[in-house]
């Protein structure tokens, strides 16, 4: 079993997102989220990367390079989740990460065809909770 931070944590310390893949561990106080599946942590890492990427408007970023605030990041992974969800052709689409990804390799063939336009769409309109 490999074990290492998970791509989404943020995401799934939200409590709108689970993943099967992964597993909460704790640091003294410090909650973390590491994932079990590493084939499944690369295929997150990649659509992150190119969630970024196409972000750049949505996110009002200098470059793909730039470091993102905690709320861009929020915007970048939840809305990212939240878009990729509405765009699969089977609705509700569940909580669960793992399963988002997969359901939506299977509809789209690959990570770099799915449909940005969309989804950015949804990184844009994503609020962050106010407390």
């Amino acid at each position: 079993m490999v074990a290492d931070n998970c791509p989404f944590e943020r995401a799934i310390q939200t409590v709108n997102f689970n993943c099967s893949q992964a597993r909460k561990t704790y640091i003294g106080e410090k909650e973390g989220v590491a994932c079990t599946n590493l084939n499944a942590r690369q295929e997150c890492r990649k659509l992150v990367a190119t969630l970024k990427k196409n972000a750049r408007f949505a996110l009002r970023l200098g470059s793909t390079n730039s470091v993102l605030t905690h709320g861009q990041e929020m915007k970048l992974k939840c809305g990212g989740l939240q878009g990729l969800q509405q765009c699969l052709p089977e609705q509700p689409a569940p909580n669960d990460i793992f399963e988002i990804i997969s359901r939506a390799q299977a509809s789209f063939e690959s990570i770099e065809q799915l449909p940005y336009t969309n989804i950015m769409q949804a990184v844009a309109d994503y609020r962050l909770r106010r407390t």
